[in-house]
This record gives C-alpha cells, sequence and structure tokens, in this order.
C-alpha cells in the first residue's frame, strides 16, 4: 500500500513544497480503497470501554454537543436526524491489524504520527468547522465528503460558544472539493475546514501527526530531569540583615532562588535528550501493571510490540537508547531498528549485550507475546 501522487509530485517534493506549508488535494491517493469496517462495526467499536470514542451532534443552529464513549448498548436507539456523527481515535492501537494502514505515511518519523481517527457521518452530518494544531491527512474510506477550506492558515480564531469543542463561529471558505473513497486531502497546522457527507452516508480516516508544545513537555521532561538529579540544596541565608519590611521579597533573596532553580535545571544534552525522548514514547493508557518479574527463560519465542506503546530510538556512537512507553533502554542499534521498524523480534536474534534490556521490556508490558499482542 503507497500513495499515488499527483503527477509531478512525490514524497520529496511533497515534504519540500507542500507538507506544513498548503493544503494539497490527492485524488486516488489510493485507488480501489475499500474500508474493511462499516458503519455499524464502528458503532460497535464506541461501545467498547478501551476505545477513544465521541459522539458530536448539532443541536441548535450552530450549537454542538459532544459525548465521550463507551456508549450503552441501547444509546443509538435514541439518535435520529442527520445532523451528528460518532469517531473513534487510536484506532490502530485498539484494533492492531490497522497499523499497517499507516506504513504509506512513515516518510516522517514514527514519534510524528499520533494516531488513525476513523468518522462517520450520514448525509448532512458533521462535525462543523474547526482548526486542528497539527498536520493530517483526510482519506476518504467510503461515501464522498464535501470539504470546504480555508487556503489560508489562521493566525488566530474566534471560537464558538461551546469552547470546549473548539469550532469556529467565524470560518468562511474560499475553496469546495468533493473527496470520494480513496481520495485524500492533505492539511497543514491552522488552516481551517468544515467537512459534510453528501450523497450517501461517509466515511473518513483521518491520520493526524503529533506536534507537542513546550508547555506539554515541559512537566513530563522536568519530571523525568528530576529522577536523575539529587538535589538536597536548601535555601541559606547566612548573615542577613535586619529587616523593616517583613511582606516583602527582596531582589537578593530572589536572585538566590533563582540560581537554586537555575542549577537544579541544568542538563546535559543526553539528559535532555532521554528526557524528551520519555516524554514523546508516553501513552495515555491505563492498562493494569501486574509486575511481572519473569526471567530470561520465561520468554516467548517471538516478542511483539505493545500496539498501545510508542517506540522511537536514539542513535549513538556505540549503541542506542530505545524509548517506549515513557521508559529509556540502553540497547544495540540493531535491536533498536528493528523493534522500531519490525515491531517483533526474535528470541534466537538477541544477543547477551541486549538480554537485560529487552528482559525489562518484556516486564513492563510493553513486548508481549503471542497471545497477548
Amino acid at each position: 500500500m503507497q500513495i499515488h501522487w499527483p503527477d509531478g509530485i512525490d514524497t520529496d517534493v511533497f515534504l519540500k513544497d507542500y507538507w506544513q506549508q498548503k493544503p494539497l488535494l490527492i485524488e486516488q491517493a489510493f485507488p480501489g480503497f475499500d474500508s474493511p469496517l462499516d458503519e455499524n462495526e464502528l458503532a460497535g467499536l464506541t461501545l467498547d470501554t478501551e476505545a477513544n470514542s465521541r459522539y458530536m451532534e448539532r443541536v441548535d443552529g450552530t450549537e454542538w454537543r459532544m459525548t465521550h464513549g463507551p456508549f450503552a448498548d441501547d444509546f443509538y436507539d435514541g439518535v435520529s436526524g442527520n445532523q451528528w456523527s460518532i469517531l473513534v481515535s487510536d484506532v490502530e492501537k485498539l484494533l492492531p491489524e490497522f497499523r499497517r494502514y499507516l506504513e504509506p505515511f512513515r516518510f516522517v518519523p514514527d514519534w510524528r504520527i499520533d494516531d488513525l481517527m476513523i468518522s462517520y457521518a450520514p448525509v448532512g452530518g458533521s462535525v462543523g468547522a474547526h482548526v486542528d494544531q497539527y498536520d493530517v491527512f483526510l482519506l476518504q474510506a467510503s461515501g464522498q465528503r464535501e470539504w470546504q477550506i480555508e487556503t489560508t492558515p489562521r493566525h488566530h480564531t474566534t471560537e464558538s460558544a461551546n469552547a470546549a469543542i473548539s469550532l469556529l463561529a467565524d470560518f468562511s471558505a474560499d475553496k469546495t472539493m468533493q473527496l470520494k473513497a480513496g481520495d485524500m486531502l492533505y492539511l497543514p497546522p491552522q488552516f481551517a475546514h468544515h467537512g459534510i457527507a453528501v450523497e450517501d452516508p461517509c466515511m473518513t480516516w483521518s491520520i493526524g501527526f503529533r506536534a507537542p508544545s513546550v508547555d506539554e513537555m515541559l512537566p513530563s521532561v522536568i519530571s523525568y530531569l528530576m529522577e536523575d538529579f539529587a538535589t538536597p540544596t536548601r535555601y541559606t541565608d547566612r548573615s542577613r540583615a535586619k529587616t523593616e519590611t517583613p511582606g516583602l521579597i527582596h531582589s537578593g533573596d530572589f536572585q538566590r532562588l533563582r540560581e537554586m532553580v537555575r542549577e537544579s535545571l541544568k542538563a546535559n544534552d543526553k539528559q535532555l535528550d532521554n528526557a524528551i525522548g520519555r516524554f514523546l514514547t508516553e501513552t495515555l493508557s491505563t492498562e493494569p501493571q501486574d509486575n511481572l518479574q519473569a526471567a530470561w527463560t520465561d520468554l516467548p519465542a517471538t516478542l511483539h510490540c505493545n500496539n498501545t506503546h510508542t517506540f522511537a530510538y536514539k542513535s549513538t556512537s556505540e549503541s542506542a537508547v530505545l524509548f517506549a512507553n515513557g521508559e529509556a533502554y540502553e540497547v544495540s542499534t540493531a535491536i533498536a531498528e528493528k523493534l522500531c521498524k519490525q515491531r517483533h523480534v526474535s528470541i534466537d536474534s538477541i544477543g547477551n549485550t541486549d538480554k537485560a534490556a529487552i528482559l525489562k521490556l518484556y516486564n513492563h508490558h510493553s513486548l508481549l507475546n503471542d497471545d497477548e499482542r
């Protein structure tokens, strides 16, 4: 499965001229695409307690309501009209066989690929006009959807009264296109868009890309750094002068406290890279941990990457640091490459220097046996 780019465009041209710059319609990006999931099966996923699902409904004019799953078995008995959509995120984590549909997009690093979201809407259904903070490919899986887009990026937005959903109150499209099964639309961040199912009910697959912000990274990175830093230093002020203003924090106090904080956060490139790598592979999964303590002889012949865990690695001069589910492991470059590319490894191919890390990965549930994957 590969993307069929328009004439004159290939992956290199796309990255140079379109990626994070301007939209691109890719007609028949996947010719003859046939969705392996129908609307009833998608609705079934919204009943799953492990699914990240939502139901969006227009309730009055420009007012929208969003309900989070999982839903009860009779939830859809009360659904009527056509002003609604259902959405399921992280489908490739819920259904491991869907991970193969992300393969055509691995011309950017895995850590940048966030998830596959699948949505369904009856004719006339939508989720409203909005702006994404990340790159997205919108693949039409079945039916037809009309996309209205603004062809210049927004540097500010005017949101609807329902800020929890962050829909646009001032959307004004200057381009309209209709996508049928196999067509795909690429949108960079900050390009407003509005999709409406037309002629037939439709399913749309959204391949979203992760773009972490500093305020998202800082808490985790600092937390990871503090695991490695011993910072028992306490404030001291020997030879302090008497104060006549007990409520005032003096400039000298601020200076000493600033120095303490700055000193505690000093980190070299290796420490920062490890903290950032752990952040990039964190998972929101709340799966139970049973504190496995398996021995090497307990491991199965083949180990598979946990589908809910993100894997990435940093290459060093002598080996690699493998990041998985917010943890860091020292491994050989060969093992890091194999796990990240193939997402499975044979026990027989693991050398003595990697055995300890592989065992930790297994005991941390990042590597699974055949029955668990």
